[in-house]
């Protein structure tokens, strides 16, 4: 049986899941070296030794049920359709990459420019 603050918490539960997994052994995961103050995403996103669901070291999902660190999940509203919950993780990648500054613009003459923060 879970812990009763799981089962009214997260059980039967909709929910979408961070695909960063920190190793939670290094000093970015574990905040040692005070990375995570402002952002406590920071670790897992960051961490020199993290998985990613799919992509890096860590089987990807094509099931009904997996597993994943707590502080990964993220609760669905309840208004919200699975048609659209389902694009919680794609577009949460497409900002990080416009947070990362790694967007490109291409002009009509042809020349590129990387815009910068």
């Amino acid at each position: 049986d879970a812990p009763p603050f799981l089962q009214t918490q997260w059980l039967n539960k909709r929910v979408c899941g961070d695909i960063n997994l920190g190793c939670q052994n290094c000093g970015i995961c574990d905040d040692s070296l005070g990375y995570n103050a402002h952002n406590p995403q920071m670790g897992r996103n960051h961490c020199p030794n993290r998985t990613v669901l799919g992509i890096l070291n860590q089987n990807g999902t094509f099931a009904e049920y997996m597993i994943l660190p707590l502080k990964n999940l993220h609760l669905v509203p309840e208004g919200m359709k699975d048609e659209v919950a389902v694009f919680s993780e794609p577009l949460a990648a497409a900002c990080r990459i416009v947070e990362q500054s790694l967007t490109h613009f291409r002009y009509e003459n042809g020349s590129e420019r990387k815009e910068a923060r």
